[in-house]
């Protein structure tokens, strides 16, 4: 696994550090936000404000974009 140490500097002293892992390997499924239960084929996760969670739904027929954001 590769890590990458930040540090933040603030004047001449650091201050604080982070360390940043890389983790590969891992399941959507296995995220305690996310409800894969009915996952199925062409299905996207939409976020549900009610259960506070991610749920897998086909798309409906009224959406005509989907925006992926940038990354």
């Amino acid at each position: 696994m590769a890590t990458n140490n930040i540090s933040v500097i603030q004047g001449s002293k650091p201050s604080a550090s982070i360390t940043v892992n890389k983790s590969t390997g891992g399941k959507l499924q296995s995220l305690a936000d996310v409800n894969t239960s009915d996952l199925q084929d062409g299905y996207t996760i939409i976020y549900d404000t009610t259960t506070s969670k991610w749920v897998a739904q086909p798309i409906s027929a009224g959406v005509v974009a989907v925006d992926g954001g940038i990354y």
